[in-house]
């Protein structure tokens, strides 16, 4: 029997990869070998946010791994010196054979870790209300922003005229500091769509900005981005006013 093999081409990628799937989800995590490119569905321990992930590599076959610690694997990975690497999968690990560093990553037997019950044909299917670029100065400004408006742990998403408007603040709650800003121009009215500020500390930035979608039928916000092989989907359930 041919023996398979993970081929990495680029490490560095890779482990944005990891570190990406990671800060939702460290443990239990199924990464799907397809032909040329891993897939990997993961969601928060309250399932309002889950991520959606894609790396493209060649791999040549079809096959899953049960992962059971991403920041362990992303770790060992990294002491790695070489920039493209390949991992012999075996029965139940995953094994490096390099010059100056080898290991073996032991892996869950199939069926041990259980995928997130989402419908990604659905939420694809979704018509939504406001689309905008979302950077990481922008980002940045809003954490900054945070430390101001302590009180709250929401972050609504609304129109303003024509203004495109972010705004730190609980509404349940009276006497509350609030801190507003403008994420820039729009001829689509939104009504305020707030989200745990938590879920979007999430979110990594791999390049320059998200293409944020709202949908208010159902309460999701869906944050894309991209970076050379890397896709990232990051889809948050909208919380209660």
């Amino acid at each position: 029997m041919e023996k398979r093999q993970l081929k990495v081409a680029n490490k560095a990628e890779f482990l944005k990869l990891l570190d990406a799937i990671s800060k939702i989800n460290d443990s239990g995590v199924i990464l799907d070998l397809q032909e040329n490119k891993i897939t990997s569905l993961v969601s928060s321990i309250d399932s309002t946010l889950i991520l959606c992930s894609e790396y493209k590599t060649e791999i040549g076959f079809n096959s899953s791994l049960n992962i059971p610690d991403v920041k362990k694997l992303r770790n060992v990975l990294d002491t790695v010196e070489d920039t493209d690497i390949a991992l012999d999968i075996n029965s139940n690990n995953l094994e490096y054979k390099g010059d100056s560093v080898k290991f073996k990553y032991h892996l869950f037997e199939e069926g041990f870790i259980t995928r997130p019950n989402i419908n990604l044909e659905k939420i694809n299917s979704f018509k939504f209300d406001v689309e905008f670029k979302l950077n990481k100065n922008t980002l940045q400004r809003l954490f900054k922003g945070s430390t101001f408006a302590s009180e709250t742990n929401k972050i609504y998403f609304y129109t303003e005229g024509d203004n495109l408007m972010a705004e730190l603040t609980d509404r349940a709650r009276h006497n509350t500091d609030n801190f507003t800003l403008s994420l820039g121009k729009t001829n689509i009215e939104l009504k305020p769509v707030p989200v745990n500020l938590d879920n979007i500390r999430l979110l990594s930035i791999i390049n320059e900005e998200f293409n944020v979608k709202v949908n208010t039928e159902y309460g999701v916000v869906v944050f894309d981005i991209e970076d050379k092989d890397i896709k990232l989907k990051y889809i948050i359930s909208a919380l209660t006013q």
